[in-house]
C-alpha cells in the first residue's frame, strides 16, 4: 500500500482540528469551505435536526437549503447561533490515516475517547471532507 505523505497528514490534520473549531465558533462559511457541497449540506441537516423537530418553519427551511440560497443563508444563521451558543469543546486524538486511493483518505480519531473517522477526497489538488469518499468505488 503506497505511503501518504507526511505533508498530506499535516493538511488533513489542520483541515479535522479546523473542522472541529469551525464547529464550536458557529462559523458555517469557514465549515462550508472545508467540506464538498453536499456533504455541506448532510452536515446542515445533521445540525438543524433537532430544532427541525420542533420547529415546523425551520424544517421548511432546512428542506429547501439544497436549493434555495435564501434558505441555505437563513439556516446557516440560525445554526451559527446555536453553535456559538453551545461552544462544545472536544478532546481530537488521531489514530491513523488510511490511504484509499490517490484522491481518498480515510482519517481515523476518536473524538472525546469515541472511534471517529472521516473522508476526505482530492480535488485539483485540494482536499476535502467528503462523506462519500468512504464509498466503494464502482
Amino acid at each position: 500500500m503506497p505511503m501518504i505523505k507526511s505533508s498530506t497528514k499535516e493538511t488533513l490534520t489542520k483541515l479535522l482540528l479546523t473542522y472541529y473549531d469551525a464547529l464550536k465558533t458557529g462559523e458555517l462559511q469557514m465549515l462550508s469551505a472545508l467540506m464538498t457541497k453536499e456533504s455541506y449540506i448532510i452536515t446542515l441537516d445533521v445540525l438543524g435536526f433537532k430544532r427541525a423537530f420542533k420547529e415546523p418553519d425551520f424544517k421548511k427551511l432546512l428542506k429547501q437549503i439544497g436549493d434555495d440560497d435564501v434558505s441555505l443563508q437563513e439556516v446557516q444563521s440560525i445554526l451559527s447561533a446555536d453553535l456559538a451558543k453551545q461552544a462544545k469543546e472536544h478532546e481530537i486524538t488521531l489514530l491513523a490515516f488510511d490511504f484509499k486511493g490517490d484522491d481518498r483518505i480515510t482519517v481515523r480519531y476518536t473524538e472525546d475517547g469515541h472511534p471517529k473517522k472521516v473522508y476526505f477526497s482530492s480535488a485539483s489538488g485540494e482536499w476535502k471532507i467528503d462523506y462519500k469518499a468512504g464509498r466503494q468505488k464502482i
